[in-house]
């Protein structure tokens, strides 16, 4: 056997165990709702002695839809795309990643729709507007499709949201107010913040800016926090920075909610001279914010790990179908605040992903 098919092998074997036990866990709970047939065991067991026999995969055994909000004009999603192509070449699934050019809930809803169409294995969708995708999403789970959740879930109590079968990613309110939390506990008391948003009315993007004013407003009441459209444009975006800055040269604090706003806000404040003078504080990690973390150009970003929330709903979705194996209501793959002293937590994840 091949080191490349012993590397598939182990990968394989270490998450199956994974999603065996957590099954084991919950089915504590429901009973026989979530109880895996022994036969299953056996199947098992010879799907992992084919792999050590080296036999082919062959056709992919099952198609998942990634359904995102995501597309291209974001780099914050490679690492996404990345970790779902990633688990679906290391199971024998066919992923098809599907995110609009622009972001756009209409074109969300219409990427969901051909999803359906299509008659997959299982979705995985990025809740984005649930009242937009309430609708399809219903109808997609009443056609027996099962969906899981990533990035941005269904912020309403459980007996009203979409029923998918979990939801992998960090809390978005939590992920604002802890990286806001983060400057207060600094003790800085700031005199105008200024919250650059790149997608107006995304859901999980509203909720974070809401944890950041809730943060603030707590801690420093009438201290004013704006919110600022800047669009995905990053041209626009750095424009709306510096109209901002002129027009309110009292602002002290930048917080973005990810790269594209980050990446702009950046820019502009070494041309305006104001790096130090301003902090600046993001949600996500790429490249060019670790390295302005480490030149003390930005303060600190909330870590998310992007490549988890690609790889690991893949798995969830493959061992529901396969075993019947219920995944966890709520898996976390953040929030984690990194600052200059925690740089070396996510510099191999940031190296072999593109992203943290």
């Amino acid at each position: 056997m091949s080191q490349q098919q012993k590397s598939k092998l182990t990968t394989i074997a270490v998450y199956l165990v994974i999603g065996l036990i957590i099954g084991a866990v919950v089915g504590y709970g429901f009973a026989a709702a979530t109880m895996v047939p022994y036969s299953k065991y056996a199947e098992l067991e010879k799907q992992l002695e084919q792999y050590k026999a080296g036999a082919p995969a062959g056709a992919p055994e099952y198609t998942f839809y990634y359904v995102s909000h995501g597309g291209p004009a974001d780099p914050w999603w490679a690492p996404v795309i990345k970790g779902s192509q990633l688990a679906g070449q290391l199971l024998n699934v066919k992923v098809v990643y599907s995110g609009p050019e622009k972001f756009s809930i209409q074109a969300l809803v219409d990427l969901l729709n051909s999803a359906i169409a299509a008659k997959p294995n299982g979705i995985i969708l990025t809740i984005t507007d649930y009242k937009a995708l309430d609708e399809p999403a219903r109808r997609a789970i009443s056609q027996g499709i099962p969906i899981i959740a990533v990035n941005v879930p269904d912020p309403r109590p459980e007996n009203q949201r979409i029923p998918y079968l979990s939801y992998v990613g960090q809390n978005e309110y939590d992920a604002g107010y802890y990286l806001a939390k983060y400057l207060v506990d600094k003790g800085y008391k700031p005199k105008r913040v200024v919250i650059g948003i790149h997608e107006v009315g995304h859901v999980g993007l509203e909720t974070r800016a809401k944890g950041i004013t809730d943060a603030i407003t707590q801690a420093y009441p009438g201290t004013p926090v704006e919110k600022l459209d800047i669009t995905t444009d990053p041209t626009k975006a750095a424009q709306a920075f510096r109209d901002y800055l002129t027009a309110h040269p009292d602002t002290d604090v930048i917080f973005t909610l990810g790269p594209l706003g980050a990446h702009p806000a950046l820019q502009v404040l070494r041309e305006m001279n104001l790096v130090g003078k301003v902090h600046l504080l993001t949600v996500d990690i790429d490249d060019t914010i670790l390295k302005a973390i480490e030149a003390g150009e930005l303060d600190a970003a909330v870590s998310q790990q992007p490549f988890a929330q690609g790889f690991l709903p893949v798995v969830f979705m493959y061992l529901y179908v396969k075993y019947g194996i219920i995944p966890p209501a709520h898996v976390p793959t953040g929030p984690t605040v990194i600052d200059k002293a925690k740089l070396d937590t996510v510099r191999k994840q940031i190296a072999t992903t593109g992203g943290a």
